[in-house]
Parts: C-alpha cells; structure tokens; sequence
C-alpha cells in the first residue's frame, strides 16, 4: 500500500512538472529551455505552488518569474507582424472596451481588428499590430486587475502569435464614482469622461465654465455597456440637466466635435 501510494505521489509530480515544463518551453523556446532547465527550476521552487486547485497552471506567477529573471524577451530588434487573439466567456462589448483602454494605456494604439468571433459562450477577438516590442504579458495583467479582469490561461503559438484567456466576471469599467448630493469638478480632460452610478440617481446637472464652447454628447449605458440613450447637441450648452435612464450603471461625457471645447473641465451634480 504504501507503494502504491508513493508511486501516485511521484506521478503526480512528474505529471504537473511536465505541465509546467511544457508551458515554461513555449514562452522562452525549446533551445534555450533545455539550455538553462537546471537553473529555471532552482529559480521556481517548489511547482506545486503554480497550480490552481482546478488544476489549470497559474501562468502569470510564473511568467513574473520567469520575466524577473530574464528569461522573457519582448523586444523584437526590428518591426514584426504580431497576432495578439483576447478571448473571454462574459459580455462582449465590455470585454472590447476594457481591452482597448488596456492596450492604450500600454502604449498601443495603433492595431487592426483581423476577425471578432462570437458564439452562445465566448467571444474571441484577433488583433494584428506593428511592433518592435511584444505587448508584456506581466503588465497586461496588472492593467486588467484594474478592471476587474484576470488572465487564466496564455497560449503562445510562435513568437508572432499569442492568444490571451480572460476572465471577466467581475468586469468594470474605469470610471469617476459619483453621489447623490455631491458636487464634483472635471478637469480638463484627455479622454471622455466615464462616471460609474451605483443605481441612486435620478437627474444629472452639468456645468460648463464660461470659457468653454461645449457640444454636448453624453451616453447613457447599462452595466453591459448597452446604450440605453444618447443625449447630443449642436449647439454650445453652458448647462444641462438631464435625467439618467432607468438601470444606467455608467455615463460617458463628450464634445460632439473635440474636447479642446471642455478644456476647462465641468462641473457635475447628481439627484
């Protein structure tokens, strides 16, 4: 019995370092695994540690390791093609509109859409971009913590392909959190301004400084960022009251032109 029992512990072992192996050689390629094996495990220790109680591989632990130490290389020495595929199982336009942001505030801005899947239970959407650096696997999942967002899983098919596993149960959009009763001043802004309501409010005023010549264009959306209404208008508006729609979880705050025309900011007061 006790054989039998010792001989399970070693499979098992063997089994998930072979998982772990196996994950380990495709991020730094198979030459330079089997090179530096010896110190790479000194390097994580005990694997157990990198596995979830389902079973599935803590991939970005271990890439922080693996990048901390040198291992991951993301500069490309020259322009390169790159296929970058996000892939998740929660609401498509939320995912979309994270992603976006996370990538932009990387510094990538500037990528086209090769193909958006959908299906009952997951949407995938490949991306291509030129690049001289691979998007950092490390720091795309510390930007998606900021959504609420984590990776489960990262597949790199070739040094030019990635494919990325998101969870986004608890997704969120970045947002100003906004009060009953409570004034609040925007400052001039680089982007649209995103306010997250918590169900509350009724009526939303907003003031535009004198030095402005603003065109409104607010959205209204739900918590799945569905439009629920659109507020525009081609003349220049100083104030506006307007009252939020039934379920709104997020409102956007625009210029229908440019934001040169709010470059003094706004002044906002919800009921």
């Amino acid at each position: 019995m006790v054989k039998i029992v010792l001989s399970f512990i070693f499979i098992t072992s063997a089994m998930f370092g072979s998982m772990i192996d196996e994950k380990i050689k495709s991020f730094v390629g198979e030459k330079n695994f089997y090179s530096t094996k010896k110190i790479i495990n000194i390097l994580l220790g005990d694997k157990k540690q990198y596995y979830r109680s389902n079973g599935s591989i803590k991939v970005v632990k271990l890439l922080k390791v693996l990048k901390k130490n040198g291992f991951i290389k993301l500069d490309l020495e020259r322009v390169n093609t790159i296929n970058i595929t996000f892939t998740t199982q929660g609401n498509s336009l939320l995912f979309l509109k994270i992603i976006n942001n996370v990538l932009n505030s990387m510094g990538f801005n500037f990528y086209i859409t090769k193909r958006a899947i959908k299906s009952d239970d997951s949407f995938s959407w490949e991306i291509q971009m030129n690049t001289e650096y691979l998007v950092d696997p490390v720091v795309l999942a510390d930007e998606l913590k900021k959504y609420g967002c984590f990776i489960t899983d990262i597949k790199k098919e070739d040094r030019s392909n990635w494919h990325y596993f998101i969870s986004t149960t608890n997704a969120k959009i970045a947002s100003k959190k906004i009060s009953p009763n409570t004034s609040y001043r925007l400052n001039r802004p680089i982007k649209s301004y995103w306010l997250g309501l918590d169900g509350t409010l009724h009526t939303l005023h907003i003031i535009s400084f004198s030095s402005n010549s603003w065109h409104p264009y607010i959205v209204f959306y739900d918590h799945a960022l569905k439009i629920l209404h659109v507020y525009s208008n081609d003349g220049i508006k100083k104030s506006l009251k307007l009252n939020i729609p039934k379920n709104t979880k997020y409102i956007s705050i625009d210029d229908k032109y440019t934001l040169n025309n709010i470059r003094s900011g706004l002044k906002i007061y919800g009921k």
